[in-house]
């Protein structure tokens, strides 16, 4: 194994966008495709499907004759691809699109005239756009009170605070009329409720304070054609395990020096009798006080985030990284309701935007089904708004918090569990954070370096690659309590403690983000955002790990980055640069003539490793479902024949980048805002002319980008024997190129 450190000397290079860099028009390929003979039988089949659809809807007709009724289009697998899509019908029959609900399904909505007119298309209409749409859709069905909700009237109201998600039509005078009629609702029946308006005017209803009597209400509210669902409040916690008593005393906790970056910790708060970590405190914002919070969790946080590396015997695993910390106690230790959490999360980082780094050490359970949680979606909105990168555990999965208990997972595994991430972990914009292990003794679970029992696992929403890093969480001894392979953390009473969890994983990571971003600051040629920062710790994770599976990713993520220093320096074998790149649909961008370093070319062949990271802030629709993320980020590095490429990483024809549009979300993690590609080339790849090329496409129905989409692409380009020639190499071939560069970094990180 080659043995690689990076150094101070070898900066990686960032590359700025470039207009010319746009270097074609993409033609449209796919179109429609006729996938089943549509004869007059499968005509009359789908018909029937409608009217029975609408017979199902009948009540909401009768009662709300001038509202929409939603019916769901299920789609063929081999038919999900936005072009096979069965627009065309639905314009012909007068429907609005009102989102998506799983995968492969499309919703519409339609009032009665519109209904006669899709089946007079489906019954009749013989052009070559219709057939193809009709037999893209394998079955009619209405989207009822059963679709709606998993729990019964009488389950919603023992919950007291509800959500309620309305449709969001393409319509503004069809959304409005829904709006209004439900407020119109809910007056009349009494309820109390706030309105919570998400991005791109979807609307969410918290209605509050639920009793036995309101059962009445609620199934009307379920009976109303525009809500598109109603679920309880969730409840996030503290991300709790168990604990060993004190292990020593915090002296070991130097003093802050001036210069280090700062990190919000939205948890329950730090203790005043933790005086070691008082000195690292540079403001509070309180939300909660006793006896709703005891300090406990909160405190151990941020003691990872002040000096992981110092607390555990400067363990070789842990960055030699050190963060100030912004206290806002805002979680109650017994758990808080997402709306509440939600509120003051958004006072807390309004009051301090400068803050760009913010721990995350909650969850509130598995995601559901194939949508974003509405925490991980404010999560997304927050980030947007004030240019913050959220860091949040994975979550931990505890076999013995089910009825009956379940039996622990270790490593590899072997069999399913229900250990999915934890909301609001899969939220898109932020970096989400698994555990390791780091020790091993003969009754603990797992052995150094693999996935400890407890951290969940992806993928995201529709195979939404998750977590995106993993880092030392702490050890767990049989019968699952701490000990002498746990991680040391400082408790509320000033005293160092053992303890394991996903909560501790992600705080090592909120400080080397913070830092990397830190010494990012003061370059007047990078604009410093969370998408790059985060394409960086993730680069730095695949840098310092061997290549996952597709399992074995579910767990590791891209793996566990080394240091803030591995961020943003090359070993003397490595050549990194840092390329921005600014994407139109249908055209190209293209850096050709990419420079190789002489010394992996043997015998007229490129013998070395290339490893790529890409992050990028697509738009985002909550009301789209499993189509939440709405523009896919196509990248590819290889070889140039005049115009065309030949991709070589990923390898074309490689599993999930070809093939059905569900084999390439599933396998190939189309539409996931993160890309990470490897390939290893130790018998050598001729090529004469190398190129890096993206290419971005939006979902079916998406506006038009109102800026180009900002991408960030690190390529690293290394020996696979340690030659130490390759990073300066990699500088003569970019010096004999016409590209603009920049070193990437202008400041170190600060170390105590």
């Amino acid at each position: 194994m080659v043995n690689r450190v990076s150094k101070k000397r070898n900066p990686f290079f960032h590359i700025p966008y470039n207009p010319r860099d746009l270097t074609g028009v993409e033609t449209k390929g796919g179109g429609g495709k006729l996938f089943v003979n549509v004869d007059e039988n499968y005509r009359v089949k789908l018909a029937n499907e409608l009217d029975s659809s609408f017979e199902a809807l009948s009540e909401e007709s009768r009662d709300y004759p001038e509202l929409l009724k939603t019916l769901v289009f299920k789609i063929r697998d081999e038919a999900i691809a936005k072009s096979h899509r069965p627009m065309t019908l639905a314009s012909d029959g007068n429907l609005e699109i009102a989102g998506h609900g799983k995968i492969n399904e499309m919703l519409v909505a339609a009032h009665s005239a519109s209904y006669r007119s899709l089946k007079t298309a489906i019954l009749n209409r013989q052009t070559k756009a219709i057939k193809n749409n009709l037999s893209a859709i394998e079955s009619i069905e209405p989207w009822t009170a059963e679709r709606k909700t998993s729990l019964s009237s009488d389950e919603l109201v023992r919950m007291k605070s509800i959500y309620v998600r309305l449709f969001r039509y393409n319509g503004d005078d069809a959304n409005q009329k829904n709006i209004d009629a439900f407020r119109e609702i809910l007056d009349e029946e009494g309820l109390m409720y706030d309105e919570i308006i998400q991005p791109r005017n979807s609307f969410i209803f918290n209605i509050k304070e639920l009793s036995t009597n309101d059962k009445v209400s609620i199934d009307k509210l379920l009976k109303f054609p525009g809500v598109k669902s109603a679920y309880p409040v969730p409840i996030v916690i503290p991300e709790q395990t168990d604990y060993l008593n004190a292990q020593g005393n915090s002296e070991i906790l130097p003093p802050p020096v001036n210069g280090l970056p700062i990190v919000a910790v939205f948890d329950t708060g730090v203790s005043n009798a933790a005086t070691a970590l008082s000195p690292w405190i540079v403001g509070n914002d309180l939300y909660v006080l006793p006896p709703e919070t005891d300090y406990e969790h909160g405190t151990m946080v941020s003691s990872l985030i002040i000096n992981s590396r110092k607390i555990n015997n400067n363990h070789s695993w842990l960055p030699d990284s050190q963060s100030r910390i912004y206290n806002v106690c805002a979680l109650e230790s017994a758990g808080s309701d997402t709306a509440l959490l939600t509120e003051r999360l958004k006072a807390a980082i309004a009051k301090r935007p400068d803050i760009k780094v913010w721990n995350l050490s909650l969850g509130g359970g598995s995601y559901k089904n194939e949508e974003f949680s509405d925490f991980a979606i404010e999560l997304d909105h927050l980030s947007d708004q004030y240019g913050v990168l959220f860091v949040v555990a994975s979550g931990n999965y505890i076999p013995y918090n089910y009825n009956p208990p379940l039996s622990v997972r270790r490593w590899p595994v072997n069999g399913t569990y229900p250990d999915l991430l934890s909301s609001p972990s899969e939220s898109v914009r932020s970096l989400t954070v698994g555990s390791i292990a780091h020790l091993e003794t003969h009754d603990s679970y797992v052995k150094v370096g693999e996935p400890t029992p407890y951290s969940r696992r992806g993928p995201g929403p529709v195979f939404t690659p998750k977590p995106d890093v993993v880092h030392l969480g702490g050890g767990v001894h049989q019968a699952w309590c701490s000990g002498n392979t746990s991680l040391n953390v400082i408790g509320p009473d000033n005293r160092v403690y053992g303890g394991f969890g996903t909560r501790f994983s992600a705080p090592i990571i909120s400080s080397m983000a913070a830092n990397t971003w830190r010494s990012l600051e003061g370059n007047p040629n990078i604009s410093v955002s969370p998408s790059l920062v985060k394409a960086l710790i993730i680069h730095a994770a695949q840098l310092n790990s061997p290549k996952y599976d597709a399992t074995e990713r579910r767990y590791y993520g891209a793996g566990r980055p080394q240091g803030v220093l591995e961020s943003l320096y090359d070993s003397d074998d490595s050549f990194t640069l840092v390329f921005q790149a600014s994407l139109i649909p249908n055209m190209k961008w293209r850096k050709s003539n990419y420079p190789i370093p002489q010394c992996l070319i043997q015998d007229g062949k490129f013998k070395g490793e290339i490893i790529i990271t890409a992050s990028y802030n697509p738009p985002l629709d909550p009301n789209a479902g499993s189509e939440y993320v709405r523009a896919n980020v196509e990248l590819s590095f290889g070889v140039l024949d005049g115009e065309s490429m030949k991709g070589k990483v990923p390898m074309e024809g490689e599993k999930g980048s070809s093939g059905y549009e569900s084999a390439q979300i599933e396998h190939g993690g189309k539409w996931s805002p993160v890309k990470i590609h490897r390939q290893r080339f130790p018998n050598g790849i001729s090529g004469d002319v190398w190129g890096l090329q993206a290419k971005v496409m939006l979902r079916a129905n998406e506006p038009v980008l109102p800026n180009p989409l900002d991408v960030n692409i690190i390529v690293t380009i290394r020996s696979l024997d340690g030659n130490n020639s390759v990073h300066s190499d990699g500088i003569r071939a970019l010096d004999a190129t016409n590209w603009i560069k920049n070193q990437l970094s202008n400041q170190l990180p600060i170390n105590v």
